[in-house]
């Protein structure tokens, strides 16, 4: 991909954007910029708008029996679940590739009218049939909500002050997937079941409002492209695995043929999607992406979230509905330190990665904490105390908080502006499947597991109910021995799912310590994003291959408002920029060949870095040496620190290159010097100036303390014979060669004064009657007092 010369201290980033470049037509158009205000306007919008698509995932589960007994459609109930997650899940990285493509804030716009008109005719249905295709209907929209609420916020939201709104974003998100059956059970008891679907009305309605006044966004300038092959493989694929995950180990065994018809099927598109993907003009999903590493581990560690967050919010009710025997919706509420951990951890990430500029640590020690909680969680009994397993409840939802914000951040920060939607939409499709497929597996291993137990607690003559129309109200209303034993056997089985959940996060752990990680920037989305920075080569040749990266130091601390040049093997300029204030470039290229990029910065040494382009975009970091420092203490010869003395340094041209005053100990700190030699220069009332020369070298500290000699100071005062103060007298002062040091005239108290002189012997004169000279010696740092006599009477 591309090469640095070992003598360069270049520091190449892996590649970030590996594949077949397109879309680089013409720039994006640039972004419109939000006032706070607007911006805190669009955020609630925002927030309310996935608060809803959330909450709709999971809303029902404690309004489905109500439902069925209304609509009186028991064998299709499942489908009033599994279409929504259906349409909800295709949509999700379609609607990403189409934000890209058309424009975020009118494909949002359509994703808010079809969720709206969704809920209504989902609350108004009168047939299950009905009730599931206006559930697709509202998915469809759902899908849209949840991906454009995190792609809009990227745009308006500069990446380094992002990850305190993303925080916020995933706590609702954790908030909504937690408290939906609480809700919809608090729906179902105090008004009606179809009150879960007319809420999101005037919601959406106020959401629409805002977007459409508040919001702008520029309008992508290229021509789209949709991948519509791509597009109908992916729903192919969706369709699939959604079906499977919710068909499998319930509807139909694992090894029935549906099941595996889904599974190959599966297969099957996945092959046929990565060969059309690999050769599509605008893929749907950018194989490239995969090649990122930050991108891939982003969605397995999401992916192993997923899991974790799915299987918690599904089977801790069912165990505190079932063993506790608490209600639907004292169920949800027992489930609030879990809830809170979620929105808390999210909250104060978010902040601290806003703050910090570091989100690495925070995915580690989430899947840690995550481990420990579904581990404590696997240990959970009939007789185990409320406040204990609510901590354990708290340190999961800590765990999952600490990761929720990060990921999308991370890939937010690691594509290009152009593919913002699809990799967030790409990132949550992740975390959706391995959820749904997380979910499915290990609620097939629960009811292996819940089936072993019921055998053995449970008598054998007894006749019992039929085990998949088992409901907490059934088991809780059956006689004291089998209720008992129904209670035991939920009380062994459940639990030790938890323990199932262990070596998936310690999976997602190690999975984290991978993640690379890439400060986040501080431009504002694709206002200054990579594409909007290339200039156009000089050579007259388009846009080509980008060459991308960060101009840094050392440490790792970015240098801003760098020079860049890029020229050919003939030394020819094929292009020039500069960096941002996050450090980050980007130059165009003709195309495949060897160049050398030149990066020089105020107080750096200039660098050169070779690199070689193919037909992939290059990831480049340099690292700039210099920013040299200069420190030392301004003393005198007995070595008392002088205060307030001014340190100047000026470079062999004699122009000042940095200046600075000495401390209360005399210290003083020069910083931002190029390496080379410089004359360092100190002076103090009081005392005489120095200077000597300096070697500065490149990044590190260069030591050299100023020694300054006191100046010595010669007072006194010009008198008549009869010791009158004469005013406006003469005073001239000649050093020993004759020559004039310094001349003054008195006031009307008739005093002189000369400060900052050497050690010596001097000649004062004093004129205005006839002149009077006095030959006195001065010593170096002392003070002498003379007063002088004027020849003659007044």
């Amino acid at each position: 991909m591309y090469g640095v010369e070992p003598s360069h201290r270049a520091e190449p980033a892996e590649p970030a954007h590996e594949g077949r470049t397109h879309g680089t037509d013409e720039p994006p158009a640039p972004a419109v910029e939000l006032s706070p205000g607007r911006v805190r306007t669009v955020f609630f919008g925002l927030m309310l708008t996935l608060l809803l698509a959330a909450l709709d995932q999971t809303i029902v589960a404690t309004a489905l029996p109500k439902i069925v007994g209304e609509l009186h459609g028991l064998g299709h109930m499942s489908w009033v679940v599994t279409a929504y997650l259906l349409a909800s899940t295709v949509g999700l990285p379609i609607y990403g590739k189409l934000g890209d493509l058309f424009g975020r804030k009118p494909v949002f716009q359509f994703a808010i009218v079809t969720f709206v008109m969704g809920s209504a005719l989902a609350g108004w249905s009168h047939s299950m049939n009905e009730l599931i295709v206006f559930r697709a209907v509202q998915g469809i929209g759902g899908g849209g909500l949840m991906i454009g609420v995190q792609a809009i916020m990227a745009d308006i939201v500069p990446p380094r002050r992002r990850g305190r709104y993303m925080g916020l974003i995933s706590a609702a998100f954790g908030l909504a997937s937690v408290a939906g059956p609480p809700l919809g059970g608090c729906f179902t008891d105090h008004t009606s079941w179809r009150w879960c679907f007319y809420v999101n009305v005037p919601f959406g309605l106020i959401t629409l409002l805002v977007i459409a006044s508040v919001l702008k966004l520029p309008k992508p300038t290229a021509r789209p492209r949709l991948d519509v092959l791509g597009a109908l493989l992916l729903v192919a694929i969706s369709t699939c695995l959604v079906l499977l995950t919710s068909w499998g180990g319930t509807r139909y065994a694992w090894r029935s043929d549906v099941v595996v018809g889904l599974g190959a099927g599966a297969l099957a598109a996945t092959v046929l999607l990565l060969v059309v993907e690999r050769f599509a003009v605008d893929p749907i999903i950018p194989l490239w992406l995969f090649r990122d590493r930050v991108f891939t581990i982003c969605g397995l560690v999401g992916a192993v979230v997923g899991v974790a967050l799915f299987g918690a919010a599904t089977y801790l009710p069912t165990f505190l509905q079932m063993v506790d025997g608490a209600s639907a919706t004292r169920s949800g509420l027992l489930t609030l330190p879990m809830t809170g951990g979620v929105v808390v951890a999210s909250i104060i990430s978010g902040q601290l990665i806003s703050r910090t500029g570091h989100y690495k640590p925070y995915p580690v020690l989430g899947c840690a904490l995550a481990a420990v909680g579904t581990w404590l969680l696997s240990r959970l009994d009939a007789g185990t105390p409320r406040a204990v397993y609510s901590g354990w409840m708290a340190l999961l939802g800590v765990g999952i908080g600490l990761c929720l914000p990060v990921l999308v951040l991370a890939v937010q920060n690691t594509v290009r502006p152009a593919d913002l939607g699809t990799g967030t939409s790409a990132n949550n499709y992740f975390r959706q499947i391995g959820g749904s497929l997380g979910a499915a597996v290990f609620g097939t291993l629960f009811a292996h597991r819940l089936a072993a137990r019921l055998a053995a607690r449970l008598p054998h003559p007894a006749r019992l109910p039929d085990p998949d129309s088992i409901t907490p109200q059934l088991v809780h209303a059956l006689p004291a021995p089998l209720r008992d034993g129904y209670v035991r056997a939920y009380a062994e089985a459940m639990p030790r799912i938890y323990l199932y959940l262990v070596p998936v996060l310690v999976s997602g752990f190690l999975l984290a310590l991978l993640l690379k990680e890439r400060t986040p920037v501080t431009q504002n989305g694709p206002a200054t994003g990579a594409q909007s920075l290339i200039p156009e080569a000089r050579s007259g040749i388009g846009a080509g291959v980008p060459v991308c990266g960060t101009v840094q130091h050392s440490d790792g601390t970015t240098v801003a408002r760098a020079a860049l040049t890029l020229i050919d093997a003939s030394g020819r300029q094929i292009g020039r920029g500069a960096t941002g204030e996050d450090g980050r470039y980007a130059l165009s290229t003709p195309g495949n060949g060897s160049y050398v990029l030149i990066a020089a910065a105020g107080g750096h040494q200039p660098q050169a870095v070779s690199v070689t382009v193919g037909e992939r975009p290059v990831d480049l970091d340099v690292v700039l040496g210099g920013a040299g420092r200069l420190a030392g203490a301004v003393l005198t010869a007995d070595g008392t620190p002088v205060r307030d003395a001014i340190v100047t340094l000026t470079d062999v041209r004699g122009e000042v290159v940095a200046s600075t005053r000495s401390g209360r100990e005399g210290g003083y700190v020069l910083t931002e010097l190029i390496a080379g030699e410089y004359t360092l220069a100190a002076s103090a009332p009081a005392f005489r100036p120095a200077a000597l020369p300096v070697s500065v070298q490149a990044a590190r500290e260069t030591r050299q303390d100023v020694e300054l000699a006191g100046g010595a100071v010669l007072r006194g005062t010009v008198r008549a014979p009869g010791g009158r103060p004469v005013e406006e007298a003469r005073v001239t002062l000649l050093d020993a060669a004759g020559n004039v040091v310094d001349s003054v005239t008195t006031g009307t108290d008739g005093v002189f004064r000369f400060v900052d002189l050497a050690a010596g012997s001097y000649t004062v004169i004093a004129a205005g009657y006839p002149p009077v000279a006095t030959v006195l010696q001065v010593a170096g740092g002392g003070r002498t007092e003379r007063d002088l006599q004027l020849g003659h009477e007044d």
